[in-house]
């Protein structure tokens, strides 16, 4: 198998030395390559699987995480043209896998922990806000928390949405998740629904998502590379 993977390698070096502005070296790169896919039986889908990096985070400590956590997770693999999975066994904490080109699956996963960690920080003052409003039962306090989680999400996916770039990379991604892990189904969940009382926590939870913010980086593929919570210390 590690034999395999460096014979891959080879592979996919000699196809960008093809890009060569000398045509005679990358016409004798392309003659490897190819050369070489045919020996050994290697497509151009494994082959392109070489650019593709994982990335795992910890999705939370139920086996079936929140719709919120879900949605944020996926919120975040699109803004870095990413796949994301989620991984669960029995008896382990579920994982979310990012999945991407180059180093977009570790920025993917960065991103995804500190903003669930901004978000987790704002449901937490949300519930102590209103722990002591009356005439209210559990599932009705829960409710109202999934409420603000989502306000909060939608507010944060439309600055998400300016950094979403073309899905040129979704089809080698698609291909490597299916040659290595086959079939795999979504995992969304269901939002909750709002009523015409939840207007002042959805406010809540929209004012929350503007202390953080997605900015690019000045380098040169103007990604985004961080998350800044703007009154962090």
């Amino acid at each position: 198998m590690a034999n395999h993977k460096k014979i891959i390698d080879k592979i996919y070096k000699c196809l960008r030395l093809s890009e060569s502005g000398n045509p005679n070296e990358a016409a004798l790169a392309l003659r490897q390559a190819a050369s070489l896919m045919k020996k050994h039986g290697i497509s151009d889908a494994q082959v392109m699987a070489a650019e593709v990096a994982e990335s795992v985070t910890q999705a939370g400590e139920r086996y079936n995480p929140p719709f919120w956590a879900l949605a944020l997770a996926n919120l975040v693999a699109e803004a870095f043209q990413c796949r994301n999975l989620i991984s669960r066994q029995y008896g382990k904490r579920p994982e979310f896998r990012f999945i991407g080109i180059g180093y977009k699956a570790e920025v993917a996963t960065y991103s995804y922990i500190v903003l669930h960690r901004y978000l987790s920080r704002a449901i937490d003052d949300f519930e102590f806000s209103v722990q002591d409003s009356s005439a209210e039962d559990d599932s009705e306090k829960q409710r109202r928390l999934e409420v603000f989680a989502q306000a909060w999400l939608f507010r944060v996916g439309r600055t998400v949405s300016e950094f979403v770039g073309d899905d040129g990379d979704k089809k080698i991604i698609d291909d490597y998740i299916q040659e290595k892990y086959g079939d795999t189904p979504e995992l969304t969940g269901e939002a909750t629904d709002t009523k015409n009382a939840d207007y002042d926590d959805i406010l809540s939870g929209m004012r929350a998502a503007n202390e953080v913010e997605l900015y690019r980086s000045v380098g040169q593929f103007a990604e985004p590379q961080l998350l800044q919570h703007k009154h962090a210390s």
